[in-house]
């Protein structure tokens, strides 16, 4: 534990003394693994699948906000789409579009949510963003959760068309591949069973963080895992849906594994939060909430004098010893 804690501060510390530097190094090649692999994945348009191409765009989005980086990604992939049809590449878009203006400016991190599902999902490793999410954020990420969770399913609602009209002479009806994305969405009961099931882990994530307790993160992860499989399975025998339960197995473990190492490169000392202490001894139990000073501002700030009795008492007799003075220099004067 300690060599690794040691680690973490040497990270930590080279990190914070090249910040600039290291976080673009950082997005370039979370961007470039990311377009990499939906470029793979979907190779519908010869052009943005050029590795010149992707190191460009993962270039801009080093050095530009995060939110640019979720515009570019997003780009790509309705890009990729229109190589199958630029009408279900259009309403991916315009989806994505009305989605960012009802709930795009509530919260940042959501971005970090629309961009990891449909990333990790190909990585069979998706299951780790709702646990890692409820750690850090509140459940006004849940919209975003949802999102993400529909963007990966219609990706692969192309995909699926893609495959199923290939050799197949273009239909004349143009609504046809709109048609045919509708109709897997609404019939696709794993689409909603996964929406379901990352709502709830989140929110026991959620709530058994904040839980005033030893290790309320590392249980959390543990219950919000044993959550998650369990929505799943049930689902599975419910709805039939003829899911893999060993691959299932793994990547749920897997998920745990990775967000047990967030949560401890993350949150092990880690003195930005707010922190409660409880201690007792033989006659009174104190509770101790310790802010960071950057969260306080100097009117919020008030300090309780613990001794306020002793200070009186010293007060009272620093009055009679004045009192006292005056007296005597009042008696010297009418003896003069």
């Amino acid at each position: 534990m300690m060599t690794l804690l040691l680690l973490k501060s040497k990270i930590k510390n080279f990190y914070e003394k090249h910040y600039r530097i290291t976080r673009g190094i950082c997005k370039f090649i979370i961007m470039f693994g990311a377009l990499l692999l939906i470029t793979m994945q979907m190779d519908y348009n010869e052009f943005l699948g050029q590795y010149w191409l992707l190191a460009i765009v993962s270039g801009v989005c080093a050095v530009t906000p995060d939110g640019m980086s979720l515009i570019f990604f997003f780009l790509l992939v309705c890009g990729e789409i229109s190589g199958v049809s630029v009408l279900l590449a259009a309403t991916v878009l315009v989806i994505i579009v009305i989605y960012l203006l009802l709930y795009g400016r509530f919260e940042r991190k959501q971005y970090y949510l629309v961009f990891l599902i449909p990333v990790l999902a190909p990585l069979h490793i998706s299951y780790v963003v709702p646990i890692v999410a409820a750690l850090f954020a509140s459940p006004v990420l849940l919209p975003a959760l949802v999102m993400g969770i529909i963007v990966q399913f219609m990706i692969q609602g192309v995909m699926l068309y893609a495959s199923a009209s290939m050799g197949v002479a273009e239909s004349e009806d143009i609504l046809s591949s709109l048609q045919f994305l509708m109709d897997y969405l609404m019939k696709n009961q794993l689409m909603f069973v996964t929406i379901i099931a990352f709502c709830l882990t989140f929110v026991c994530v959620y709530m058994i963080r904040k839980g005033n307790f030893n290790h309320a993160s590392q249980i959390a992860i543990l219950v919000g895992a044993i959550v998650l499989m369990s929505a799943e399975l049930l689902s599975n025998i419910i709805l039939e849906l003829e899911l893999n339960l060993a691959i299932l197995t793994v990547q749920v473990v897997a998920s745990m594994a990775v967000a047990y190492v967030v949560q401890f490169f993350h949150m092990t000392l880690d003195y930005r939060g707010t922190r409660r202490l409880q201690f007792e001894d033989d006659e009174y139990y104190y509770y101790v909430t310790a802010v960071p000073k950057f969260k306080v501002t100097v009117v919020d700030r008030t300090v309780t004098r613990i001794l306020q009795d002793e200070e009186d008492e010293n007060l009272d007799l620093r009055e009679e010893l004045e009192k006292a003075l005056r007296e005597e220099d009042a008696d010297n004067a009418d003896t003069l």
